[in-house]
């Protein structure tokens, strides 16, 4: 049997972990953040390193398992690994200190440019990854529905959700101009150099083609009434997996554990 548009519209998920509603990934995600500020905090080593940090990536792996994603989060992580690479090289080699650390030719390592650049690193490792799981786990779709749902504008919500969508479509448009130009005959392949000449005959027509866009949506919300002053009909209709409660109670109980944990450490 043929199912109906409004069956076909709703998203389906088996796995309870990637089908937690979306504000209630939110408040996770906000707990996690809240979890990495406490442990950094905590301090070892004779230069004060905040080794703590490291327990979240096995924590965001287990994570990203459980959920059902882990390919596809580990494949959204890697420009963040790049990211936290260069912050912790830039960190440990610019940043003067008192002791040094190690030394390669004429760069040197001191204690206050490792301690700064492992914390900032680790940190972007961390706080990174819990993003990546949250929107790798959740349809766009259903962050501006849960929003709706939550009391937010619905003119707040559609321009959360089209600024994510314009990531994907500004990445396809551009995939699609540079297929276009090398079929031209335009060289898009090669060193920096080549790459900055490719830049603009393939930026001009990304930009032309995204205003283009941008007035069709425009002309297509008002021809559906996006202005009007009523009450909007909600096609998409979210379920709660049933996990909400007791995620929620765990990591309330996590953090009243790691602040009382911090407060025993402090005295």
């Amino acid at each position: 049997m043929d199912k109906s548009y409004l069956e076909l519209v709703q998203v389906q998920k088996k796995n309870k972990i990637e089908g937690l509603y979306p504000t209630t990934k939110l408040w996770i995600l906000l707990f996690f953040v809240i979890w990495i500020f406490i442990l950094s905090t905590i301090k070892f080593t004779s230069i004060q390193l905040p080794l703590l940090n490291l327990v979240w990536i096995p924590v965001l792996l287990f994570m990203f398992y459980i959920s059902g994603d882990f390919v596809k989060c580990i494949k959204a992580c890697r420009v963040i690994l790049t990211i936290a690479a260069i912050i912790f090289l830039a960190q440990a080699f610019i940043i003067p200190g008192d002791r040094e650390v190690f030394r390669l030719a004429f760069l040197k390592v001191s204690d206050s440019g490792l301690k700064k650049g492992f914390e900032l690193s680790t940190m972007v490792l961390s706080i990174a990854g819990a993003f990546v799981w949250v929107f790798q786990t959740t349809d766009n779709k259903e962050i501006g529905q849960a929003l709706e749902e939550s009391g937010v504008n619905y003119t707040v919500s559609y321009i959360f959700v089209s600024t994510l969508n314009m990531i994907n479509v500004l990445s396809k448009n551009s995939q699609t101009i540079m297929n276009a130009q090398r079929a031209r005959g335009v060289e898009t392949q090669g060193n920096m150099i080549v790459r900055a000449k490719a830049f603009v005959p393939s930026f001009i027509p990304l930009v032309l083609s995204a205003i283009t866009g941008a007035e069709e949506r425009v002309l297509t919300l008002e021809s559906r009434g996006f202005a009007v002053k009523c009450q909007k009909t909600r096609v998409l209709k979210l379920q709660k997996s049933g996990l909400e409660k007791p995620a929620m109670i765990v990591c309330v109980i996590i953090t009243v554990l790691l602040i009382a944990g911090r407060v025993v450490l402090w005295m």
